[in-house]
Order: C-alpha cells, then structure tokens, then sequence
C-alpha cells in the first residue's frame, strides 16, 4: 500500500476520533483525552491509536477502560467516514512520549537554573 495513502488514512482516523472525542462521548473518564497519532498497518486493517490524558485527576487505567468501551463506537463512526473496503479494527494505547518531553522540559529548566543563566533567552 502506498505510504501516502497510509499517511492521509492515518490523518482521517486521528481527525474522526479526535472530533467525536470532542463532541460525541459523554464518558466523563474521556473528557481529558486527545489523540497524539495514529499509526496503521501497510494493509489498513489494524490501526493502533495513540493518546494523551491532560488532567493528572484521571486515572491512565480508567482511562484505557474508556478508551476501549467506546471502541466499537469509534469503529463504526471512521468507517462512515474513512470509505475503505474494510473498517481497520482500533487499538488504543497511551501516549508515552508526552510524559518523556514533560520530563525533558524539567531537566531543562533544572540546568538552567543550576547554570544560574537566569532568563537569558540565548543560553540555548
């Protein structure tokens, strides 16, 4: 399948759940929840959806049992929308690298001031 093609299905599937996450789930444990990506197989029968809890209130296991009820929900509504042959089945998996940057951010700013260079904004 052409990486294109996979590329513009994943963009689809991120913008279809992000909106209906937005719009249409009333699951309280999924109010603080967006979609970081999306990545598919090469034969677009499996996608793998990648996400983030902004509120440290949420629970990451409420929040992946949530994410799962309302799968079948997700799948029907990407496949109104994406036009495939075959609707590709939903995985979903928290977002990891968000924690990762938010912990880089810390260690930046612990050198900086460790380094004592204030807010010189060209210290880096």
């Amino acid at each position: 399948m052409s990486g294109r093609r996979v590329s513009r299905v994943e963009d689809l599937i991120r913008e279809e759940i992000s909106r209906l996450l937005l719009y249409k789930i009333k699951d309280p444990r999924l109010s603080a929840v967006t979609v970081t990506r999306v990545k598919m197989t090469g034969d677009l029968k499996k996608a793998r959806i990648y996400y983030g809890v902004f509120d440290d209130r949420l629970d990451r296991e409420d929040v992946s049992r949530g994410m799962e009820r309302a799968a079948g929900f997700f799948r029907r509504e990407v496949g109104r929308v994406v036009g495939l042959k075959f609707v590709p089945e939903l995985e979903f998996e928290y977002d990891r690298s968000l924690e990762y940057a938010q912990h880089m951010d810390q260690v930046f700013r612990d050198l900086k001031d460790a380094t004592g260079t204030g807010d010189d904004e060209d210290a880096f």
